[in-house]
């Protein structure tokens, strides 16, 4: 369980950053309205919860809006375990290539800057920098990866009530799934330009187990590359952790066979891990909204004496057993069923 713990951790960590540890609104109504691409039709005006079509239009638009929009500010990640701060700051170059720079507030100091899934991580209490690749958790305010119309496959799509957030309009979005392989969200977009303000993540159980909320945004375009770049860059003297062997989808030699409805590989690598002595596999999937991770290791026993494990830790499921003379973890926020059946479907290519 020791072991297991070990990959929970890594679970969390993805949450900020793959490769580091873990009031009122700000939010300019003029900066919004210079945003013209993203500007909403007018179908989009005081919408009822209504025709499925505006709800998958309103999935669109929070998932382009998350990509294209310029913004900074503050937001709260808050589950079972308690509640944290981070800073954000995002732009679109003119190449089409995402900058983000990413600081958490609680915990030690460290600071994100992300191009694309190229992560760099700066740890100035033990002057590392890790180079790591976005792979997987919920990455806030993007939380929707995929296309809104295959979404729409395995989930209800609707639209809910339009709400004041932080002194805001909002549309709340309804995702409600259609088996037992993901669970129910509930995500808010600012009236005018799609971007998420709020999400709220259920269990099968209809509990909130993970929620996100911005605290401070302000959405301009007066948002310089400059602000997303690290404080540490030109600081000497760091020691570098490189994370994944590549940046680029890398053969492992395993696949998962019978994937739930939905899912499907986004990302394949091999990846470094502290305290393992060999590169672990690590297979990423996902339906769009939700993903799971697959790690695969040589087995630190003796073949097939691994024990099997089926759990769950807030939001977090993951399963554990033992394929040949390798070990295979699953792990991802989804339901219990979700991971098992990944897990009871990993076998080598």
């Amino acid at each position: 369980m020791k072991w297991f713990g070990n990959h929970l951790n890594i679970s969390r960590m993805n949450t900020l950053a793959v490769a580091c540890i873990a009031a009122t609104g700000l939010l300019s109504s003029a900066a919004m309205a210079q945003q013209a691409p993203l500007q909403p039709p007018p179908q989009f005006k005081n919408l009822s919860p209504a025709r499925n079509e505006l709800a998958i239009e309103w999935l669109d638009r929070i998932a382009r809006s998350a990509r294209e929009l310029p913004y900074t500010g503050v937001f709260v990640h808050q589950t079972a375990e308690g509640a944290s701060s981070t800073r954000i700051t995002h732009i679109l170059d003119k190449l089409g290539v995402e900058h983000e720079k990413i600081e958490p507030m609680d915990g030690p100091v460290s600071e994100i800057i992300r191009r694309n899934d190229e992560m760099i991580c700066y740890r100035p209490d033990t002057r590392t920098i890790s180079v790591d690749r976005r792979a997987t958790g919920r990455f806030f305010p993007s939380l929707i990866t995929g296309n809104a119309k295959a979404i729409a496959e395995n989930y209800t799509v609707k639209l809910g009530n339009v709400e004041r957030i932080a002194g805001f309009d909002c549309q709340w979005v309804i995702l409600e799934p259609k088996d037992a392989m993901r669970y129910m969200q509930k995500l808010c977009a600012e009236l005018g330009t799609g971007l998420l303000l709020r999400a709220k993540l259920y269990n099968d159980r209809k509990q909130v187990v993970e929620q996100f909320m911005f605290t401070q945004l302000d959405v301009t375009r007066s948002v310089a590359k400059q602000a997303i770049k690290s404080r540490y860059e030109q600081v000497a003297g760091w020691q570098k952790e490189i994370a994944v062997k590549s940046t680029k989808d890398t053969e492992t030699g395993w696949q998962v066979g019978n994937l739930p409805a939905g899912f499907r590989k986004v990302m394949e690598m091999t990846r470094n891990l502290i305290g393992r002595p060999a590169p672990v596999s690590h297979l990423v999937f996902s339906d769009g909204v939700l993903s799971v991770s697959v790690f695969v290791e040589t087995a630190p026993t003796a073949p097939n004496t691994v024990t099997s494990v089926l759990a769950e830790d807030g939001p977090t499921s993951f399963a554990m057993r033992a394929v040949a003379d390798h070990q295979v973890t699953v792990m991802g926020e989804v339901p219990l069923a979700a991971v098992q059946s990944i897990a009871d479907g990993v076998r080598r290519r």
